[in-house]
């Protein structure tokens, strides 16, 4: 076998079934071991970025590894962007690159061919990064990378394999599939976090994405069910329960959330690593006692002090806590209930986005770009399952919805795929329609044309006493484009006429794109930007 088939064999006992990338000089070897082993779909993308970002949403609805396989240098540099989100996001996408070859280790890289130092390059985006030297480096290159990638807590990896060594023949055991490390929790550590929360009344969960990573949303649903505690969440912990449920109190920024935190007299922190984002660049009120459950020892105490931590899988400990507090009851009477129902009743609904809740099923998939109406999604757009929610939530790459959704359709077929745009990200990434169309997948874009970057328009006006430059522009008619890239392509003048055709959208072949016309809306939907105007 070529260094080349034993990377691919050994990605395909890993589960990895799907490919998005583009072939060029110096990975043309790991292109033809993925023809000839089979068993692996691979779709050309338009550009590196899509690559990447298309892996990361085929991992951020699936749980599984998301892959791409771009050349060095600049396809991989162009890949970068979806990795440093998958990197602040916690998501597992695997990109592999071809690499300048062993033979020139000793040469300046910058007068090699695709000259990069990868590694250096991707070491502060990545958890981590393999460059084989020879074939017998493969199998230990595959199992770090995939440690990386099914740990607790997910990120990034790269494996450059290099050109000599992809054409390399030789042989090398094919390694077994990599399961993820569920380290156990120390029984003591949860006995001390058990006695805490008995002590305090009003306690309160913030839960964040490691519930989802650890399969533990059942279990956490248990545990508020039983001491009868209040769930609020993170941005990227948006599904941990039910947004029906009575306990669920919403995001940690809106307002029945601000209200929870102001009332409580502890917080119990599970899987959340307080991101400057939530936590108002840590200036967010909080309890002052605080104990935590982290399946990262390191984030234990890490933001803010607390009086007890347990580190491990969530999915075991947070059974072990609900056995030590099975008698515990909060006491919260009906102010959850009442913090519940004022926060509704003062929302005026989503345009655009309220109305298509209703005629979705409950498990589609939503895939929020960075927009003036998708910031509104973490507060307003209720969700019932894991993983049906994905936003590009810290990394705030624009663009990241067509791409992301076109992965999440790969990922799971059956589930039906909507993404939410603004127009500046939109022609971001709108090339990937393409790929969609060339493959027959369906998803529907949903595109608020306003012909401006209007939350940075808002914050430009808001900070400079109305001054603004630069975040108005001349829109292309995107129904025009998207239909020029192959996909079905619709205008809607009347912002009132959406709800008819985005029911008669869904379930049709292909990739759709309905661009509503919100021009003379435009100062709306400033003022509706919670980061500009909460409520």
């Amino acid at each position: 076998m070529t260094g080349a088939d034993i990377l691919i064999q050994s990605l395909k006992v890993q589960g990895i079934d799907t490919l998005t990338g583009m072939p060029g000089n110096q990975n043309i070897h790991i292109y033809d071991a993925v023809l000839r082993a089979g068993g692996i779909r691979h779709l050309l993308i338009r550009h590196e970025q899509g690559a990447t970002l298309i892996a990361n949403g085929y991992a951020r609805a699936s749980g599984r590894v998301g892959a791409a396989l771009t050349v060095p240098g600049p396809g991989s540099t162009n890949a970068s962007t979806g990795l440093v989100d998958a990197h602040t996001d916690c998501v597992p996408v695997l990109l592999i690159t071809g690499g300048t070859e062993v033979a020139f280790d000793g040469r300046d890289r910058a007068k090699c061919f695709h000259g990069l130092d990868q590694e250096s390059f991707f070491k502060p985006i990545t958890r981590f990064f393999a460059r084989p030297k020879s074939i017998a480096e493969i199998p230990d290159a595959v199992v770090g990378a995939f440690r990386a990638l099914r740990c607790p807590r997910p990120g990034p990896a790269v494996i450059e394999l290099p050109t000599d060594i992809a054409a390399a023949e030789g042989t090398a055991d094919i390694p077994p599939r990599v399961e993820g490390e569920r380290p156990c929790p120390n029984s003591a550590d949860i006995a001390q976090v058990a006695r805490a929360l008995r002590t305090a009344k009003r306690p309160v969960i913030l839960a964040g994405s490691a519930v989802i990573h650890a399969n533990a949303t059942d279990a956490l649903c248990s545990l508020a069910e039983t001491c009868d505690l209040p769930v609020i969440y993170t941005r990227l912990g948006k599904g941990v329960m039910p947004d029906s449920h009575p306990l669920a109190v919403g995001h940690c920024s809106a307002k029945a959330g601000l209200s929870a935190l102001g009332n409580a007299d502890l917080l119990l922190a599970v899987g959340c690593r307080f991101t400057q984002i939530d936590t108002r660049s840590w200036t967010l009120p909080l309890p002052d006692r605080k104990i935590q459950l982290d399946p990262d020892p390191r984030e234990l105490g890490r933001e803010y002090p607390i009086e007890a931590g347990a580190s491990g899988d969530l999915a075991q400990s947070i059974p072990q806590l609900i056995e030590a507090v099975a008698d515990y009851a909060a006491d919260w009477g009906d102010f959850i209930a009442h913090a519940r129902a004022e926060a509704a009743f003062n929302r005026p609904p989503m345009p655009i986005m309220s109305v298509t809740r209703d005629a979705l099923p409950e498990d589609a998939i939503i895939v929020l770009d960075v927009t003036s109406i998708g910031y509104r999604a973490f507060d307003e757009y209720p969700i019932a399952l894991p993983r049906t929610f994905l936003s590009p939530s810290h990394s705030v790459t624009l663009g990241f919805a067509v791409p992301a959704a076109i992965g999440a359709k790969l990922a799971c077929p059956r589930q039906q795929v909507v993404a939410f745009c603004g127009d500046g990200g939109f022609q971001m990434t709108a090339n990937e329609l393409a790929t969609a169309a060339e493959h027959g997948i369906e998803t529907v874009s949903v595109i608020s044309n306003d012909g401006s970057l209007s939350a940075i328009r808002g914050a430009q006006a808001k900070a400079f006493d109305g001054r603004v430059i630069d975040t108005d522009m001349q829109t292309p008619r995107l129904a025009d484009l998207a239909r020029s890239l192959g996909a079905r392509g619709i205008r809607v003048d009347n912002p009132d006429r959406f709800a008819s055709v985005f029911a008669d959208t869904l379930g049709l072949e292909g990739p759709t794109v309905i661009e509503i016309m919100m021009r003379e809306q435009r100062d709306y939907l400033i003022r509706r930007v919670p980061w500009l105007y909460p409520d």
